[in-house]
């Protein structure tokens, strides 16, 4: 990391203080010393500081927020004022706002000061940076470990074996579950057997609500990201493989072609394709300043058919009572239900460490046993093996044990199903209520999932963290919050009722599209913290003859609440469009298509579905890349699009 990325950091965080000056004039002196005193510890100690160092303090405020007290860490910067004021020295003008000299929460704490202490130790948290090959290696074995520690699939999902053949215990008689009841919470077998069988009931009602799953009923397509067999550009609709586990639900010839003639052509009347079974690629992607995440490419013809299972689960759940408590397309129903609960307390945030990579196939064909086309599909679709380069310690090749890694289209809603299960479960049974449709939907507003965040009574999350555990999950007990007034899901930070997010510095711009579109998009999220002078700033590092945009356009620019100040861009009447107009930067897609010299468009064109009138092109989409033009737009587009 140059000298250069830690002054740019370090301007964002002298504006950051800058705006906490203006919003608390009278603690100017003390911000001043605070920020003296950042700068020094990032001249001796680097970047880190403002990367790992300030982000493990906000985790630890976080925690105060929830336990109404605050209690020393060990932490750098948290020295205390003196023998008699407890909070830190650093920021304890907006300590001493929130908690007294003993550490307790105030009944009138300044909600204001707690927005902006979680803004300046947060700010840098979501920061991109590429981790090194050690840092991925080291995740890499993580995984691995993970995946070691789940149990090994029953021979339904390694062999070809039908389910009339094959005994599913389910949950309450399933010896592997009962066993870790006995190891685990000796003392509650009783109570934990109940929730076994009331978790059999409800899965059963939710799966069978789902209906029946038909893959021709479905869409098929595409995912937007890379697949296993290659490293490049690729036309996904010329399969290398379609392997005999694949086939047995998936039928080559009726869905990998647009007809059977196609079919037939392509293997000269020959019915065989491969039968080699393929394997997933696993890809190291930046996520933090030391932790990447660990995504697997699918191979094509398995994503192809997961993307229709997905469709099926999103349909289906939405025109049940399923969609109630989950929301695939929409994560903000969790995020109310968390600023809701930090004001009454009536509701718990449970968050869930490695969630995907913890799903073991013995709780996917427990919760789906009530669906057998469906989950006969599940296994049809899943790769059961995930090929790595990152790290020499963990085999090249991982025979998985869990269901599905990140990147399989399954994996979002195969989840939120299991753990929405396994959340009705443990609030029926701590009400005392009998599985039925009816009570769960009493749980409406009361419990939600997406993904792995988790919104249940607070009354029933003891019994969930105990659940969960014999389903060999972990919980995230840093960003899981139940007592006191703070609550957190889905991106929804709370502290009683009010929204206490903060904006997030991602990147700086770098003189690459992508980064400006970024940094413009961090100094409008700034801006609608109301902190305009790191707004502002963030600006200033950009190049010039970007507008001012309405604050609910979609167009590409500053957006302001006030007047649009664009008096020194050029302007110009458009006799042809009959239209004003300004010369401005623009972000622009470039969407473009190598053709194919093959009957794959005929598939392609089946599957995108172009619209009447819409221009649209066959052949292998080609990387987006973002452009940044200056050209002549709309006015009116800066107003409203």
């Amino acid at each position: 990391m140059s000298n250069r990325h830690v002054s740019e950091l370090s301007n964002v965080y002298k504006h950051i203080f800058a705006d906490a000056m203006y919003a608390f004039p009278t603690l100017r002196m003390e911000f001043e010393r605070d920020l003296a005193h950042l700068q020094n510890l990032v001249k001796s100690r680097g970047i880190s500081v403002y990367l790992e160092t300030l982000p493990a303090l906000g985790k630890h405020f976080d925690r105060c927020l929830s336990d109404g007290q605050y209690c020393r860490s060990g932490l750098p910067l948290t020295k205390r004022v003196s023998g008699r004021v407890l909070v830190p020295a650093f920021l304890r003008g907006l300590y001493l706002l929130i908690f007294d000299e003993t550490g307790r929460l105030k009944d009138d704490a300044n909600l204001e000061a707690v927005f902006f202490l979680r803004q300046i130790v947060f700010a840098a948290k979501k920061a991109s940076f590429p981790c090194t090959a050690d840092e991925v290696a080291t995740e890499v074995d993580e995984f691995y470990a993970v995946d070691q520690s789940l149990p090994e699939p029953t021979r339904f999902w390694s062999e070809e074996v039908d389910l009339s053949q094959e005994t599913f215990y389910g949950f309450e008689k399933s010896p592997l579950f009962r066993g870790r009841i006995d190891s685990l919470f000796p003392d509650s077998r009783k109570e934990m057997s109940i929730v076994l069988g009331v978790l059999d009931k409800v899965s059963r009602i939710l799966t069978t609500s789902l209906g029946s799953y038909d893959p021709s009923d479905w869409r098929f397509k595409h995912g937007p990201g890379a697949v296993a067999e290659y490293t490049g550009i690729a036309n996904k609709y010329c399969w290398r493989d379609w392997s005999s586990t694949l086939e047995t639900e998936f039928p080559y010839a009726d869905y990998a072609f647009h007809s059977y003639s196609a079919w037939a052509k392509r293997h000269d009347g020959n019915p065989e394709h491969g039968s080699e079974e393929p394997c997933s690629r696993l890809i190291g992607v930046p996520k933090s300043y030391s932790k990447p995440r660990l995504i697997a490419a699918e191979p094509s013809a398995n994503q192809w058919c997961q993307q229709n299972i997905w469709h099926y689960f999103a349909e289906r759940s939405a025109a049940c009572f399923i969609g109630a408590f989950v929301h695939f397309g929409d994560q903000s129903h969790n995020g109310e239900l968390a600023r809701i609960a930090s004001v009454d307390g009536r509701l718990a945030t449970v968050d869930l460490s490695a969630a995907s990579d913890r799903v073991s196939t013995h709780v996917v064909e427990s919760v789906f046993l009530g669906n057998p086309q469906l989950l006969r599909s599940l296994r049809a679709s899943r790769t059961r093996s995930v090929r790595q380069t990152l790290s020499a310690r963990a085999p090249e090749v991982i025979r998985l044990r869990k269901f599905s890694t990140m990147g399989s289209a399954c994996t979002f809603p195969v989840e939120s199903l299991v753990f929405l299960t396994v959340a009705i479960a443990c609030a029926l049974v701590k009400r005392g209520l009998r599985a039925t449709v009816r009570n769960i939907e009493t749980l409406r507003g009361d419990s939600a999932v997406f993904g792995d965040d988790i919104v249940i009574p607070e009354d029933s999350r003891e019994l969930l963290v105990s659940t969960l555990e014999v389903l060999y999950f972990k919980v995230n007990t840093h960003k899981t919050f139940w007592k006191g007034n703070f609550r957190e899901s889905c991106g929804v930070e709370a502290f009683r009722g009010v929204n206490v997010t903060p904006a997030y510095w991602h990147c700086w711009y770098d003189g690459k599209p992508g980064s400006l579109a970024s940094v413009v998009a961090t100094a409008n999220n700034f801006y609608q913290k109301f902190m305009l002078s790191t707004s502002s700033y963030l600006a200033s590092t950009l190049p010039r003859l970007i507008p001012d945009v309405a604050h609910r356009s979609g167009a590409f620019g500053y957006k302001t609440r006030t007047d649009l100040d664009n008096r020194t861009f050029a302007r110009r009447w458009n006799w042809e469009l009959q239209r004003e107009e300004i010369y401005v930067r623009t972000r622009i897609e470039s969407n473009s298509k190598s053709p194919t010299n093959d009957d794959t468009a005929f598939l392609q064109l089946f599957t995108e579905r172009p619209g009447p009138g819409i221009p649209w092109t066959h052949g292998v989409a080609q990387r987006p890349r973002p452009q940044v033009k200056t050209r002549w737009v709309s006015t009116d587009s800066l107003i409203s699009q």
